[in-house]
């Protein structure tokens, strides 16, 4: 797999990848990824092709889909702290 161009889209990265004939594009947003995989004869096979699939309308859905991925981690982090609290003191 070798990285045939990425670009910044708002404070989305966007990677692309191609490995024999598939290019997968990978979004990046914090400490968190979505990538989508496309194959030969989907309409992307170059990173202009990428460029034109990074409309505006499917950027806002990447960053809608980011925000609620980080409101699942958090919900399952604060779920873990509740049942598992690093500190666990003794009531005096």
């Amino acid at each position: 797999m070798r990285i045939i161009g990425e670009f910044d889209k708002g404070p989305v990265k966007v990677t692309v990848f191609k490995m024999n004939e598939r290019i997968s594009v990978k979004f990046e947003y914090h400490l968190m990824e979505q990538t989508y995989k496309f194959r030969d004869g989907s309409g992307i096979e170059s990173i202009q092709d990428v460029t034109r699939f990074c409309s505006d309308s499917l950027m806002k859905n990447i960053t809608d889909i980011f925000r609620n991925m980080e409101q699942t981690k958090l919900a399952g982090l604060q779920e873990d702290q509740e049942k598992n609290p690093l500190f666990d003191f003794e009531i005096i």
